[in-house]
């Protein structure tokens, strides 16, 4: 239990990766205590306890940027699907980061991933603290007098909460108190046209490529940002063949290996490679499942993976960020076989030996003469691996609670749940993703700085030229050009893009 379930305390808070039931820890009945005054999405109208008085009801404890609550969201959408008005799903957005009470900030999550169902952020934790939460993800099943059902800690037992909302319907069923009357829900229409948000973008010698993560589609361009192909459908799958045919499923990270360009299919857990320049994508790492801790190089097509977000070569070597296992893995293209290379797999911040570090949802990936750099978004940290000793140590970050935005000496400095990094003369550019900012590290005397801000959570960046970083500015759904000397940005024009299906 202790190995396979990662807890990250700050008093009565918590991290879960595998989904633990419990029975409520008090006969809590009554109107579900609504926070006043707070920002609701997905619906016309606040909701109020008369609107969920009758219903049974699944509020859903989340927090922004949380690889394990991204992880529910697809069991969310299934049990929605299935069950209809019969079940009413309540986001609770219970913001770790500060950055996360914003409501910009909160669009952009529900524009990702697609939320429909309604979401409210309770900034002042008031339904955390009523029902006891105490770790993020946490479900809490309520019966139509709001009475708790269960709890489920973490992720990972979808038959267990469809068994337990099975129940608590037919339950009020039987009773004849079910409420399935319709409610004021008002989805988002996401755009079709231009980009929908960008995780990460990547440049070689002929082309740019854009992970166009909302769309899940792949866009290759030249480098003046004319369109030369599509790549994927833009229906969620996992679907390989030709250009036009194939699927993906929010791809994130992207890494160009001599003709062929490398997709972190993130929603997928697969890594998929897209021929170059035929488009022909075909499916080389991953078998669809995701699973928690594997362990030494196994064969690449056979071995699960655990959303891997961030691509960086390194000759014939292809290191991946998976964020969902904490790891930085290691994917050996000339004999196709993959495995974790550093990281125990527990979420933490620890340096030293590549076997006995921790990496905190790593998500980004840079490299220049024999150092990996990886962006720790959990622990708002940035950390580096000597490829040739193996050892792992921080250069900005402290734990997994301390962000911020404060520029100055790198071990006093802090950033807030970067995302992505690109190394330019000397300089790591970070893309701070949470603090809207493309931040500095003078990697010769280890002073940061703020390089620009006016972004919309960038992810990811890459460099374009000597004088030029583009950056995925995520939540503006767009790629800006950013000036590496000056910090000037303006919108990197594209041309030709059709619109997503």
């Amino acid at each position: 239990m202790l190995r396979t379930i990662r807890w990250l305390w700050l008093p009565l808070l918590a991290v879960l990766c595998v989904s633990v039931a419990l029975a409520p820890k008090r006969a809590l009945a009554g109107a579900v205590p609504l926070p006043p005054g707070a920002p609701w999405f997905n619906v016309s109208r606040p909701l109020t306890p008369n609107d969920l008085k009758g219903r049974v009801v699944l509020l859903d404890f989340f927090t922004p940027g949380c690889i394990n609550c991204v992880h529910m969201l697809p069991d969310m959408a299934r049990l929605e699907r299935e069950f209809g008005a019969r079940l009413l799903i309540l986001g609770v957005n219970s913001p770790k980061f500060v950055a996360s009470r914003r409501s910009s900030n909160i669009e952009g999550f529900i524009q990702r991933y697609d939320i429909t169902h309604p979401v409210l952020t309770d900034k002042g934790m008031t339904l955390w603290n009523y029902y006891g939460v105490q770790a993020w993800p946490t479900l809490v099943l309520l019966n139509g007098q709001g009475g708790v059902v269960q709890q489920f800690i973490g992720e990972g037992d979808y038959r267990g909460i469809r068994a337990a909302v099975l129940g608590a319907i037919e339950q009020a069923q039987r009773a004849g108190t079910l409420v399935s009357t319709a409610l004021p829900l008002k989805p988002p229409v996401l755009s079709r046209a231009g980009l929908l948000q960008p995780g990460k973008v990547a440049v070689d010698t002929r082309y740019v490529a854009i992970s166009d993560s909302g769309h899940n589609r792949v866009i290759l361009l030249d480098h003046a940002g004319k369109v030369l192909r599509v790549v994927g459908t833009g229906v969620p799958g996992a679907r390989d063949g030709a250009a036009s045919a194939a699927q993906f499923n929010g791809p994130q990270g992207l890494a160009f290996v001599g003709d062929a360009l490398y997709v972190a299919d993130t929603g997928n857990s697969l890594i998929r490679r897209i021929a170059l320049p035929s488009g022909v994508v075909s499916t080389v790492a991953g078998n669809g499942q995701r699973v928690f801790g594997g362990s030494g190089m196994q064969p690449a097509r056979g071995t699960p993976l655990n959303s891997p977000w961030g691509l960086k070569a390194v000759g014939d070597v292809l290191y991946v960020a998976m964020a969902g296992d904490h790891q930085v893995w290691k994917f050996d293209l000339g004999s196709a076989r993959i495995g974790p290379y550093a990281g125990t797999g527990a979420e933490g911040i620890d340096d030293g030996s590549r076997a006995s570090a921790s990496f905190a949802q790593s998500s980004g990936l840079t490299y220049h003469d024999g150092t990996l750099y990886v962006a720790d978004p959990e622990a708002s940290a940035v950390r580096a691996i000597d490829l040739k000793t193996g050892r792992v140590h921080t250069l900005i970050g402290k734990g997994l609670f301390d962000f911020g935005l404060r520029n100055g000496p790198a071990d006093q400095a802090l950033l807030q749940h970067d995302q992505g990094l690109a190394w330019l003369n000397g300089k790591l550019y970070i893309a701070d993703t949470f603090n809207n900012a493309v931040r500095v590290l003078d990697l010769a005397n280890h002073q940061v700085s703020t390089l620009a801000t006016a972004l919309l959570q960038p992810g990811g960046l890459a460099v374009l030229n000597a004088n030029t970083l583009l950056v995925a500015d995520t939540d503006a759904n767009r790629v800006v050009a950013l000036n590496a000397a000056n910090g000037a940005l303006h919108a990197w024009p594209i041309s030709g893009l059709p619109p997503a299906r």
